[in-house]
């Protein structure tokens, strides 16, 4: 078959780890960004396959001992016309895809096609899967030699193992895909003179939120398996290290183990809550519920920095907001002098960090980390007649305009330099943008939508106040396609997500956009302010709402929540 290399892609058979994302690869993360189709296994672990991005081409294909969805030739004959259609591919494998994965059959059928391929090894879960449960699979004195075995047979035969020649070798025998032939191990190991009380263990689904492992010794590993109702997928440790199970467990004594949480904030900002939530023990799968995007906004945004003199103070509402300013004035050829020495407002700590990044210092930050509390302070350190700056999302919320000019004449120019996208459906979401920007006198350079009398603004986009003034419509928010085949969604939906963590108003709506029709009544809301968590209880969910408005806090909130189910 004569192949044509500039229309031939690529493909990487890369090993996803057991189940845990602090498991994967650097090179298996990079190349995933790049993938255009991704074929994966079932056992792919959740928070894994929450990084398959948007773009690309999501393939199951199975792969469950006992399930199998499509067949070892139609995966290979699939690998291969993805890749003659001169596409990236990426066939995830769970653990490594050498080890028990069907890797070289794969691979022959790219050599056979003269497909370019590279192999990305994995953290097999015969040796990560022992650990998370606390059980080494070497120790010196006690086990010099670990023997990494598949129970998987084809139907109606015998395994094939000698169990004397094991037995006589000694060591640790872990045990992949043989939770069919459990009995057949153990009697083979009895039967070959293995000591009955040689300490083992079953680890089910290891390293993920439903780890569980149950000891026993080889004469009872049947019995109990069957007490607890073991099932796949499962790995099986036979030897004497098993039994340090009990004494180095750690992975099951994290104070969030067993939750599956969703984070619903934007990929970009999702990392830190993330990574506190991981390091108490917690499987988080991020499904961003919504994203920001840049605005065009250079005209209105040089128009406020050519008399920003006039301003008093310049405010910001969130980290996005910091880093779409800089990169506007890196875009202008511009840098932080333009403002001279206008003092600076802030919402919350995340926003002072970002800030804090260039060399600034706000001046304002309320204890209360929302746009009312902010709006309050900026209002007592204003005079009649000055005038502020904001620049925030088009899809900012009122209050802030509501509070700086409660009882005072104070000008406030709200200048909108990005959008908030929702990450599901096909259209403007345009319901989200009644009430906002309503109040008479304020000015909106580059705002998404006005209703208030005698509103005024060079780039809005729609508006039923009177006195309002549109150069050119733009409504700011809108929406990205749902990701193929929305497994953060099937997770609530089948009830093995216990929680799901809001950080605004918006990652509600847009969490709603993309489970449109469910009952939310089931859905444990960990909120992180009074206006995201009415916006959680407007549409039925259980509101846990954190103490306070940080990152910190809503931890702290998920830790109560998980203690007290």
């Amino acid at each position: 078959m004569s192949i044509d290399l500039k229309k031939t892609g690529k493909v990487y058979l890369a090993g996803a780890g057991p189940s845990d994302i602090g498991l994967l690869t650097l090179k298996t993360l990079q190349i995933l960004k790049k993938a255009q189709t991704v074929i994966y296994d079932a056992l792919i672990g959740p928070s894994v396959q929450g990084l398959i991005p948007h773009h690309a081409e999501q393939i199951p294909v199975g792969k469950r001992a006992g399930r199998h969805s499509m067949k070892q030739e139609e995966i290979n004959r699939l690998i291969v016309e993805k890749a003659l259609e001169g596409r990236l591919v990426v066939r995830l494998k769970g653990g490594d895809p050498f080890l028990f994965g069907r890797g070289a059959e794969e691979v022959q059928a790219l050599l056979e096609h003269g497909i370019e391929y590279e192999i990305i090894p994995g953290v097999p879960s015969a040796v990560s899967v022992p650990a998370y449960a606390g059980i080494p699979v070497t120790c010196r004195g006690m086990s010099s030699a670990v023997h990494i075995l598949t129970g998987h047979k084809k139907q109606d035969e015998p395994l094939d193992i000698d169990f004397k020649a094991l037995t006589r070798a000694g060591g640790t025998y872990v045990f992949l895909m043989g939770m069919s032939s459990l009995q057949e191990i153990a009697d083979g190991f009895l039967k070959a003179g293995m000591e009955p009380g040689m300490p083992a263990a079953v680890i089910e689904q290891g390293t993920g939120a439903r780890q569980r492992t149950i000891p026993a010794s080889l004469q009872t590993l049947e019995q109990e398996a069957y007490r607890h109702h073991a099932a796949a997928p499962a790995v099986i440790v036979i030897g004497k290290t098993a039994a340090f199970a009990k004494e180095f467990c750690w992975y099951e004594k994290l104070p969030l183990f067993g939750c599956r949480i969703l984070v619903t904030r934007p990929a970009a900002r999702s990392g830190r809550l993330s990574g506190m939530l991981r390091e108490l023990g917690a499987e988080v799968i991020e499904m961003p519920a919504i994203c920001t995007r840049k605005r065009d906004c250079a005209g209105a945004f040089l128009k406020e920095l050519s008399r920003i003199r006039e301003y008093r103070y310049l405010v910001f509402t969130s980290p996005a907001g910091v880093d779409y300013f800089f990169e506007l004035l890196e875009n202008l050829d511009l840098d932080i002098r333009c403002i001279g020495n206008i003092r600076l407002a802030v919402i919350g700590s995340a926003t002072k960090d970002a800030l804090r990044k260039h060399g600034l210092k706000p001046e304002l930050m309320p204890e209360r980390y929302n746009g009312a509390a902010l709006g309050k302070l900026l209002n007592q350190s204003l005079q009649d007649g000055e005038k502020v700056l904001i620049l925030r999302s088009a899809m900012g919320s009122e209050e802030l305009v509501k509070e700086i000019q409660a009882g005072k004449q104070i000008q406030v120019t709200d200048l909108a330099i990005y959008d908030t996208v929702y990450t599901a459906g096909s259209c403007a979401v345009q319901g989200d943008a009644a009430g906002f920007h309503t109040d008479s006198g304020v000015q909106s350079a580059s705002a998404g939508y006005g209703t208030g009398s005698g509103m005024q603004s060079a780039s809005a986009g729609f508006g039923t106040g009177s006195g309002m003034q549109s150069a050119s419509a733009g409504f700011g928010t809108d929406c990205l396609p749902q990701k193929t085949g929305s497994m953060e969604t099937r997770l609530i939906q089948d009830g093995r997500a216990d929680m799901v963590m809001f950080t605004s108003a918006s990652t509600v709506r847009g969490f709603v956009q993309m489970t449109e029709g469910w009952d939310y009544t089931a859905v444990r809301a960990v909120c992180i302010g009074k206006m995201t968590a009415d916006q959680a209880a407007f549409y039925g969910m259980q509101v846990h709402l954190a103490e306070k408005e940080t990152i910190e806090s809503m931890t702290e909130a998920a830790l109560k929540l998980h203690r007290n189910n």
